[in-house]
């Protein structure tokens, strides 16, 4: 068993996250039934891991914050699971249950662990919850090989959820999907920045080291909107 202590790699997200030209918007309530945490393009959640270290089993807010690209439209820069009130004073890289010592031991300074995006959209999911999210999918893909799980399930639900928020697309840019309605187990969904990319998650802690927080940062100021090819406003 890893001591997770040994690969906390800090960064520095206070001015970043707390930039006041940033929008915030509550998104939804995540439930965690296991608190292992998962953060992934909801389309390839089958091969990510989820984070080493976990939470308190629970519900918890989840949070993006918007920048302004132009008059017309927004991006979201910043995704975040709270699970505690307070702000977060410091930040360390999450990395996952499937990393060697050696990959960690490896890792450069300007280097980082994280997930990749190929549909434009991230998402955090509990791994009980992402083991019936595959399902669902597999389960559609099986009646119609053909079948896409976004135009059939969730292109609907994304724009009832958020299409009309005055910071998001008309197709929506956020959505809370629960991949049986009966269940409170669900998926919190975003548009992941530019698009297509790979993307750090930092668990935010107190002075004494407890969780605060969980933020995927999508890297908006490193990449201009020419090189995003496949993430374009309607």
């Amino acid at each position: 068993m890893k001591d997770l202590k040994d690969y906390e790699i800090f960064y520095d997200l206070e001015d970043e996250i707390n930039d006041a030209e940033l929008v915030e918007i509550h998104i939804g309530e995540l439930n965690l039934p296991t608190g292992r945490v998962i953060a992934a393009d909801p389309f390839f959640t089958d091969t990510q891991q989820p984070f080493a270290r976990t939470v308190e089993p629970d519900k918890y807010p989840v949070f993006i914050y918007m920048a302004e690209i132009d008059g017309l439209h927004h991006r979201v820069a910043y995704a975040k699971i709270k699970f505690r009130p307070e702000q977060a004073k410091k930040w360390i890289l999450a990395i996952t249950e499937d990393l060697t010592d050696e990959e960690l031991n490896g890792l450069a300074e300007d280097e980082f662990y994280g997930f990749a995006v190929e549909s434009g959209i991230a998402a955090f999911v509990d791994a009980k919850t992402n083991e019936e999210l595959v399902a669902k999918i597999n389960e559609l893909q099986e009646k119609n090989p053909e079948s896409n799980y976004y135009d059939e399930v969730l292109a609907d639900e994304f724009r009832d959820y958020s299409g009309k928020n005055q910071f998001s697309r008309s197709l929506g840019d956020w959505n809370d999907h629960h991949p049986y309605k009966e269940s409170d187990n669900n998926v919190i969904m975003f548009a992941s920045g530019w698009g297509d990319g790979y993307y750090p998650a930092y668990w935010g802690l107190n002075e004494n080291g407890d969780t605060i927080e969980l933020v995927i940062d999508f890297l908006l100021n490193d990449f201009t909107e020419e090189e995003d090819e496949l993430y374009t406003t309607d």
